[in-house]
């Protein structure tokens, strides 16, 4: 699935290149071919960074946010004096956005995939204690937080409570199995974190394969994940389970893992990638079309799915997915130099407490306007949740999430990963290319 998304014409410069695309960062070899997948030390420890993997992060969370906050039926807009053809537009891209996760696992298994082969290929083994350290530092803080947070609002708000079966589920890193089973939370801000769930545990896993299995066994054991994966959905459809126990579901959501994994094989090494921009929108194209089939005529999220909804979405929501980080791939270089602006990319960078907050921004701002009549009070309503959750996510990003950040930069990271001569918590120059880390950074 990923391999047929590549076009035949792409571009690269091989890791055995590196001196040369240090001279000449944007240089095009035609003919190129991919490195054998022999061990290759010189150049490894260089910094490498793709800024637009961080700026997409950003437009992604819009997908999310949309799907959450504003209404998906048609009439709701048409009552209010919106044209029929624009509102039939408005409730497709919103349920268009429901597939915007699909990206951040499939950025998620590529960045970790390439940084752990390039640790691979530098030092011999990858180093096991320091990745796990790494991903302790960069998602446990804001997570852990979020549990908490959630326990203190629900001594307040009898609205919201946590319960401890799903307190320990999410503390356990098993929150997305407790939705399964128990639906989604009352105590809906800590609801975005079963993704995090979700990538945590394979966050535990994968390192533990990469260290001990060949670019060839890893395309192979994606490829076998693809098919676990049909297979999951083919058995819970058939069993006729709801929507959300099948979105929920680890086994079920594997697909864009698995596609991950296989770019990460496919580029693994590349300095740069170049294919034009009329190609990259042709891509975008592709990408948004996948998702608007699967948000209009799927019903992934409906009470029972159907058998052909089902085994036709979560696929096409990876193609989808695949295909928007291929547009994105090297994009600054091809025509879209906008995706490496420092302020686009520090709002990237900062769309793990924009997700992670965006449930209590919502809560909060209904609460303080939920008394307030006025024409425009929708709008007023959106507008005071995107204000409460950027407040929140930039004052995370700065006390919170930083000084952990720095910390994993500074003693526990053999392959820098970020924008030269800048710290965590400021605002990087988009100048370098490399693999970021992962969805959450």
């Amino acid at each position: 699935m990923a391999l047929g998304l590549v076009p035949q014409r792409m571009r690269f410069i091989p890791r055995n290149h590196s001196k040369l695309a240090a001279l000449l960062p944007t240089a095009q070899l035609s003919g190129a071919v991919a490195a054998p997948d022999v061990p290759r030390r010189g150049g490894l420890q260089a910094r490498f960074y793709f800024p637009e993997l961080d700026a997409i992060r950003f437009f992604l969370f819009w997908g999310v946010w949309g799907y959450h906050a504003l209404p998906r039926e048609q009439n709701v807009y048409t009552e209010h004096h919106v044209p029929a053809a624009f509102a039939s537009l408005i409730t497709s891209l919103l349920k268009a956005g429901m597939a915007s996760l699909d990206v951040f696992f499939i950025l998620s298994a590529f960045l970790i995939t390439e940084l752990l082969l390039r640790e691979k290929e530098l030092r011999g083994v990858p180093d096991l204690k320091a990745f796990y350290i790494r991903r302790l530092l960069r998602i446990w803080p804001l997570y852990f937080f979020m549990i908490a947070l959630a326990g203190f609002v629900s001594i307040f708000d009898r609205s919201q409570p946590l319960g401890w079966a799903y307190a320990l589920s999410f503390l356990l890193f098993a929150g997305n199995w407790i939705m399964v089973f128990r639906g989604f939370p009352r105590a809906e801000i800590i609801g975005p974190l079963w993704s995090v769930s979700f990538e945590e545990q394979f966050y535990l896993l994968w390192p533990l394969v990469v260290r001990r299995a060949s670019k060839k066994a890893l395309c192979q054991i994606a490829s076998g994940l693809l098919l676990l994966a049909a297979l999951a959905r083919l058995i819970l459809l058939l069993k006729h389970t709801g929507g959300q126990a099948i979105w929920f579901n680890s086994f079920a959501r594997l697909d864009s893992i698995a596609c991950g994994i296989l770019l990460a094989v496919i580029f693994h090494g590349c300095q740069t990638v170049r294919i034009g921009l009329i190609r990259r929108l042709a891509l975008l194209l592709v990408g948004i079309s996948a998702w608007l089939i699967v948000g209009l005529y799927c019903g992934l999220l409906d009470p029972v799915p159907t058998l052909l909804g089902g085994m036709i979405g979560y696929p096409l929501m990876s193609v989808g997915g695949v295909a928007i980080f291929l547009c994105v791939l090297g994009a600054a270089q091809d025509g879209l130099p906008f995706l490496n602006y420092s302020w686009l990319v520090y709002l990237g960078k900062i769309s793990y407490g924009l997700y992670a907050y965006h449930f209590l921004g919502l809560q909060l701002s209904h609460y303080l306007l939920t008394r307030y009549h006025h024409a425009h009070s929708w709008t007023l309503s959106w507008l005071g949740a995107l204000a409460i959750t950027f407040s929140l996510a930039i004052v995370s990003f700065q006390w919170l999430e930083s000084p952990f950040l720095r910390l994993k930069r500074n003693k526990f990271t053999h392959i820098p990963s970020g924008a030269d001569s800048c710290t965590d918590g400021e605002v990087p120059t988009a100048v370098a290319l490399s693999p970021t880390t992962a969805q959450v950074q």
